[in-house]
């Protein structure tokens, strides 16, 4: 009886079940990263997870962290599966041991003194446990190298399908996150008042402005960096660190390059404006915002007198990133 249920269950091993995951309503498939650092849900369409995305090596859109295909069910849908399966495993075995009684019971003497009758009766098979999609992520991506569509709570930053870090995406990205926390001061400042006061709110309010002063500067550096790496001609040219931090040499070395500067895509006015806010989030970040003779020099902002202190205003913050963006599409 047991060598036969055996052979039955041995059939298992092998056996592939059928298992379909619920999509949105835009038939996008819900991931979860499997490092224990990230565990960030993200969406893939579901077409280009069957028909892009490798078994070998899937990239989270947030880390970049690698791992098989298999690895990146949510807690919601690995326990969906691992139900099926036991479900499944259960009428397996219940029809092996069926199997195995009939068996058993067929090899029996039919004239032997002694009889004995094998049966057996399946028990309850396992729920399966429910699962659902998340709602619709808003923030949609196509990846330009493979064109894989995949979506995210908030930044994402590379291709599931492929790994590819789209450096204008991430840029673009950077620049919508400065403006959002930008229009959310006005009720993010009367939120902390009602709870901890006018100053908290103040300090906070600074801190935030400040904070996507130096924020938009740095992805606009990561910007032009990998930009212009992507030059045909880039490696004849031998590049200082921070190089892009610097508006004069950055500018030249672009005209050096590619026959085009700054100054080509702005005007006067407005790389006067870029170098002061530029000079502003340099005093922010080497001098507290503490005004040096220096600034005054480098930026031509004669308002301040030195040993003040920078006053930055939400308005800076979103003529920068409007200044990035016009000069990001020139370049």
């Amino acid at each position: 009886m047991f060598d036969e249920m055996l052979r039955q269950l041995k059939k298992c091993e092998k056996m592939r079940i059928p298992i379909q995951l619920p999509l949105d309503d835009d038939e996008y498939l819900d991931r979860e990263c499997p490092s224990e650092n990230c565990k960030s849900d993200f969406k893939v369409l579901f077409e280009d997870w069957r028909d892009k995305v490798r078994d070998d090596v899937v990239y989270c859109p947030i880390c970049r962290g690698e791992a098989r295909g298999t690895e990146w069910n949510t807690e919601e849908q690995a326990a969906y599966i691992k139900s099926v399966g036991m479900r499944h495993l259960h009428k397996e075995v219940n029809k092996a041991m069926q199997i195995g009684a009939e068996h058993a019971n067929r090899r029996q003497p039919k004239n032997s003194f002694l009889q004995i009758s094998f049966s057996a009766k399946p028990g309850t098979p396992p729920a399966i446990m429910s699962v659902e999609a998340a709602g619709i992520m808003q923030q949609k991506f196509v990846c330009e190298a493979c064109g894989c569509k995949y979506a995210s709570i908030g930044a994402a930053f590379f291709c599931p399908a492929c790994g590819h870090n789209s450096v204008t995406t991430v840029f673009e990205q950077a620049l919508e996150a400065v403006r959002r926390s930008i229009e959310m001061i006005p009720s993010l400042k009367e939120t902390i008042t009602e709870n901890y006061g006018v100053d908290a709110a103040q300090n906070t309010t600074r801190q935030i402005i400040e904070t996507g002063l130096g924020k938009l500067v740095s992805s606009f550096q990561c910007f032009t960096e990998q930009k212009f790496a992507a030059l045909p001609n880039a490696s004849s040219f031998k590049l200082r660190k921070n190089l892009f931090q610097n508006l004069n040499e950055s500018t030249k070395l672009w005209r050096d390059a590619t026959g085009k500067g700054y100054e080509d895509t702005l005007s006067p006015a407005e790389m006067s404006e870029l170098t002061k806010l530029f000079q502003q989030r340099h005093l922010l970040a080497h001098r507290d915002g503490i005004v040096d003779q220096e600034y005054i020099d480098k930026s031509g902002d004669t308002s301040y007198s030195v040993g003040q202190r920078l006053v930055i205003r939400e308005a800076a913050v979103l003529a920068l990133a409007g200044l990035l963006s016009k000069l990001a599409s020139g370049l």
